[in-house]
């Protein structure tokens, strides 16, 4: 990998369901700059890649100049593979069952530092999910990505005060947040000043045995009310959920399906075609991935009968 000056690299990190993808988007349409997303997912099905610009190749060229490569390999090939179409920045999406810290430290590595300049990392938090979940001040790897990040966007806000969570956030993590409502801080998130990253405290967090993931794929499709009786059961062991679902009452283009908690919406999804994509994480205590597949595949084949 070679370049004529180092480009700025800003990881993004959040829980999952927090908001990276939207984040991600909203950078990639401000038009600030030419940027490559590089963008994770756990499970083989990246969703998120397809959401960002609804096909899964490995690098592709979005229509503002940007352009978007998954994550399939390791880190230092995606880096490679997106060096080559000469961005202005990078964007690095992380899982949202990971420590950023791994990924901190591949950018430490001197031998990228000719190529690529780590400017920060960065934490979305899901305001609407610590109302709703408290205990999540609490899990191990929410604390781990906000103690690895240099600031914090909060969204998913409402109308909600935030100075209070602002405070909070400062004091426990000493990082400085903003709120998602205002105009991206994107000359403070690439400053150009990518300096050598602090040391990596202890090994990162590696806990992602307590995440179970079923992915599902179907060409037939789900009845509405059917498919929402089936997630709202599942809901209470599932830490997210996403996909591309074609429902009988709605012919044509499938629809996005999004999870979070208890909070699922359904979006129009052009450009697609008719058939079932689906992604289930859960707590690998409570969510049988196996169960599940059935029952999502006894409702497509009771439509077909």
């Amino acid at each position: 990998m070679t370049n004529s000056a180092p480009v700025p690299v800003l990881v993004v990190t959040g829980f999952l369901g927090a908001g990276k993808t939207t984040f991600i988007n909203r950078l990639l349409s401000s038009g600030e700059r030419r940027i490559a997303a590089i963008v994770n997912d756990f499970g083989a099905i990246n969703i998120d890649v397809a959401m960002i610009e609804g096909q899964v190749d490995t690098v592709i060229g979005l229509e503002n100049g940007c352009i978007c490569c998954s994550l399939q390999g390791d880190l230092l090939r995606a880096l490679k593979q997106v060096l080559e179409h000469e961005p202005e920045a990078i964007v690095i999406e992380a899982s949202g069952v990971s420590d950023p810290r791994g990924i901190v430290q591949t950018l430490s590595d001197p031998v990228l530092w000719a190529d690529v300049r780590l400017d920060c990392t960065l934490s979305i938090v899901d305001v609407e999910d610590l109302a709703e979940t408290p205990a999540r001040f609490d899990d191990p790897v929410w604390r781990a990505q906000l103690r690895g990040s240099d600031f914090a966007i909060l969204g998913k806000a409402g109308d909600a005060d935030l100075s209070a969570l602002m405070l909070r956030l400062g004091a426990e993590f000493r990082l400085r947040s903003f709120d998602a409502r205002d105009a991206l801080p994107v000359d403070l998130l690439f400053s150009g000043q990518g300096k050598a990253p602090s040391p990596v405290e202890g090994a990162p967090i590696q806990d992602a045995a307590r995440f179970v993931a079923l992915e599902w794929v179907s060409g037939g499709s789900l009845p509405f009310t059917g498919f929402q009786r089936l997630m709202e059961t599942l809901a209470p062991a599932l830490y997210r959920a996403k996909g591309f679902v074609s429902l009988v009452e709605r012919p044509g283009a499938p629809v996005l399906f999004q999870m979070v908690g208890r909070r699922a919406t359904f979006e129009p999804a052009t450009g697609r075609d008719p058939g079932c994509r689906l992604v289930l994480i859960g707590d690998r205590a409570a969510f049988d991935p196996e169960a599940a597949r059935a029952r999502l595949s006894d409702l497509v084949e009771r439509q077909e009968a």
